[in-house]
């Protein structure tokens, strides 16, 4: 019996072995564009290929028959316009402020629309915007494009509605993703971004640049908060429900958008943990890893994609064909609109050094395969899209590839029949409705990981001193992209509660003292710390850090600041119970003051509801049932994630033991009530030479073993023993969350496909190595020896 046989997938491995192998790669220069999976159709014009596979627009035969008159009929500088996507700023004569919207130059409006036809528009004028003023700019914008350029194109308008229509004022933000992923609820995810869809698409706004389909495998990233969490599987979920949410049943619908998974491919683990650094990912790693939630986004037929800004394994993914062509259109099959990052075809020039100038660098990157430059200031692609098709550098059959795209997109958006919305569409924005599902998906993702002494949950009458940084700050509870994209501007957050405003809310004033710090980086003297507690029962320790993403966040240093390692350890010698209440982008290092803390809640940044679940949670309303979606670390050298190689293990001087030892692991988390694991069996098909014939099914029955009701995370894990490549000490396969009463117990299924006993090999193909495999359910295992 071979030890390797060969596991068929919807993707397959053409080149990946080429596209990752270390200097392997040509330089993207040397890469010619060649067709992508299509279906050939007969128009009045000829045969034509369409675009097919995930993320394909579904249109009618009228409708295609439409868009290829307009291909027709439109000239290679129309086209190319057509792939441009410009920023709304640059064409505002007066930027927005707090109480005024931005004002639109018709002159420059006209040109960007008109003398260079941009097809899409982005971005608010740099802050938020009440709806009526998105309505009346955007539709303006519309009007321009359908009544005064040759053919009446709509534009396809994006936005960053990344935790809600985050830059429409009065509509209803979410917790950030992470908080989202610690909820292990796809429902919530698909709830959430139903909202933002319908919120977003009522002012106009079509295409929204989420969610993010990244996995946080480097914990000092700056948009560690973007992501679901380290975890494929789970981020998987995740997106896939957010997709659904966002795009409905009917992506043309007034409440339906495009949504866009980014960013493909290998952003998240940038190797300095600085933001757009580069990455090098192995091949193994690349498809056990990165590709999975993305290919849960192509299941559900995500429309679009963003593309990465780094580079992998040296060469920016903008100009990499093998990416963005081979991968992603060739074996991947996807048939949906690819759109660039900010500035990420001149990044090529002045970041990266692989194109001598912004002309080069359009050559470079639309023959990798981008379908929309997001420039986002200027208009020269156009110009330089139009040369390289009369030089014969491009052949204007590889722009109608992009354009037919980008058209289909608009018509099955249904912007050529109704570019606006109706009216009565922003009636719903910041409904009761919404601001209950951002409640629930706080309480769900807030996660209690230490309860010592049953400190929690704090009596009615206990009196609580509330002081750190994150006690009285809604910027650092809602995180960037909040009303701006760096949620650093206070004037334009709405009025709500704090954490300490809902801590006396809910426990009243008399009962809750105040010791404020102003700032992450403020210090307070230990005397103050001390007088202030003198009548507390306990502290309320409310750390963290200011909201920042992208290059802005980046920072030299995981460990929480140092004014607030002295506060905590100020707290602790009061003597009294210490609830450290960890608000923040990331997993910063608390390990100088964690073994002091009675109390430890993550809640990453939950959104203008947070301080509402928080004092529930710490009143006992509410029962916290949150995971954590990632490892959270205990030194700045072992920032390791759950699945980690088995010779990562090894620790300082060589010990066999302390490499891997995190100071709270993945999927953790407790609550108020203890549930138990038993009668673990696991049912499996027929092995064949490709592995299980069919799913195998892991059944186990979970008891409540509590006194009140509360929520469980079942999370099956599958360790395979040998393989030919080093395998990870174990991986989620599946998971599931329930409800019990207190004593309550039922009986659970769940399925693992048979790609779960599968592996990548060094040349990229999955394939099913037989041998023996452990799944585990919490404390229950079963050891299975898998051959045909």
């Amino acid at each position: 019996m071979p030890r390797t046989a060969a596991f068929p997938l919807n993707t397959t491995t053409l080149g990946l072995s080429l596209l990752l192998a270390a200097g392997t790669i040509l330089p993207a220069c040397a890469q010619t564009h060649t067709a992508t999976p299509s279906v050939e159709r007969e128009t009045p014009t000829g045969v034509v290929a369409r675009p097919d596979g995930p993320g394909t627009p579904q249109l009618t035969e009228a409708q295609w028959q439409r868009v290829e008159s307009l291909l027709d009929e439109m000239t290679v500088r129309q086209k190319a316009g057509q792939m441009l996507q410009v920023t709304l700023g640059a064409m505002c004569a007066e930027p927005a402020s707090a109480t005024t919207p931005p004002v639109l130059d018709p002159e420059a409006a006209r040109r960007v629309l008109v003398e260079y036809g941009a097809g899409s528009i982005l971005n608010a004028a740099w802050i938020t915007m009440p709806p009526e003023a998105w309505v009346d700019i955007v539709g303006e914008l519309q009007r321009i494009a359908t009544e005064e350029t040759p053919h009446g194109i709509p534009l396809l308008y994006g936005i960053d509605s990344v935790h809600g229509a985050n830059y429409i004022t009065g509509a209803t933000l979410f917790p950030h993703n992470l908080t989202l992923g610690a909820t292990w609820n796809p429902e919530l995810a698909r709830a959430s971004g139903a909202v933002a869809a319908a919120d977003s698409r009522a002012v106009g706004l079509a295409w929204n640049f989420a969610p993010v389909a990244d996995v946080a495998r480097m914990p000092a990233w700056s948009r560690v908060f973007e992501t679901f969490g380290e975890d494929p599987h789970l981020a998987g979920e995740m997106v896939a429900a957010a997709i659904e949410g966002m795009q409905g049943d009917d992506v043309s619908a007034d409440t339906a958008v495009a949504a866009t998974a980014k960013h493909f491919l290998g952003y998240s683990d940038p190797r300095s943990g600085r933001d757009r650094t580069p990455a090098i990912i192995s091949t193994p790693d690349l498809h056990e890893t990165f590709l999975p939630p993305f290919e849960a986004a192509f299941d559900v037929d995500v429309r679009t994609i963003m593309i990465n800004s780094g580079e992998v394994n040296g060469v920016p993914v903008h100009a990499d064909q093998r990416i963005l062509t081979d991968l992603l259109r060739d074996e991947m099959g996807f048939g949906g609109v690819a759109v660039t990052d900010w500035q990420d075809i001149i990044k090529l020039v002045e970041f990266h050094f692989v194109a001598e100038d912004e002309r080069e660098a359009t050559y470079l990157a639309v023959n990798a395969g981008i379908d929309v430059a997001m420039t986002p200031e200027t208009t020269d692609f156009v110009d330089h899209v139009v040369s390289l098709v009369e030089e014969g550098r491009l052949t204007e059959e590889r722009i109608d590839e992009s354009v037919r795209r980008i058209l289909a997109l608009k018509m099955e958006l249904g912007l050529f029949d109704r570019p606006m919305p109706d009216d009565t569409a922003r009636d719903a924005i910041g409904s009761d409705e919404s601001v209950a599902i951002s409640l629930d998906a706080a309480r769900e993702g807030i996660t209690l990981l230490r309860n010592r002494n049953g400190v929690l949950p704090l009596d009615g009458d206990a009196r609580i001193l509330v002081t750190g940084p994150a006690s009285d700050d809604l910027m650092s509870l809602l995180g960037s992209w909040s009303y701006s994209w760096q949620g650093n501007e206070p004037d334009l957050i709405p009025e709500s509660p704090t954490i300490v405003e809902a801590l006396a809310e809910r426990f009243g004033s008399d009962g809750v003292d105040h010791l404020p710090v102003d700032g992450f980086e403020t210090a307070v003297e230990a005397s103050a710390v001390q007088n202030a507690a003198a009548n507390a029962d306990v502290i309320v320790l409310c750390l963290g850090e200011p909201p920042s993403t992208e290059m802005p966040g980046n920072i030299n240093d995981l460990t929480i600041s140092a004014s607030q390692i002295d506060l905590a350890r100020a707290a602790a010698a009061t003597g009294k119970p210490v609830i450290a209440v960890l608000v923040t982008n990331r997993p910063r290092l608390i390990t100088p003051f964690e073994a002091d803390l009675d109390g430890v809640l993550w809640a990453g940044q939950p959104g203008p509801l947070g301080p509402q679940a928080f004092a529930e949670i710490l009143a006992g309303d509410v029962n916290p049932s949150g995971r954590l979606p990632f490892t959270y670390p205990r030194h700045a050298h072992g920032l390791l994630t759950y699945d980690h190689k088995h010779t990562d293990k090894f620790g300082p001087d060589s010990a066999p033991s302390g490499g891997f030892e995190p100071l709270f692991p993945f999927g953790a988390g407790i609550g108020y009530t203890t549930f138990n694991y038993d009668a673990l069996e696991v049912s499996v098909p027929t092995i064949t030479e490709t592995g299980p014939a069919g799913d195998v099914e892991v059944s186990l029955t979970v008891t409540n073993t509590g006194d009140r009701e509360g929520a469980d995370v079942v999370q099956v894990y599958v360790s395979d023993h040998v393989a030919s490549v080093t395998p990870r000490v174990q991986r989620l396969q599946a998971f599931t969350k329930l409800t019990l009463a207190a004593g309550e117990t039922e009986s659970v299924t769940l399925s693992l496909p048979p790609e779960a006993f599968t592996m990548i090999d060094r040349d990229g193909s999955r394939v099913f190595e037989p041998g023996v495999f452990t799944v585990r359910v919490g404390d229950e295992s079963q050891e299975l020896e898998l051959r045909p």
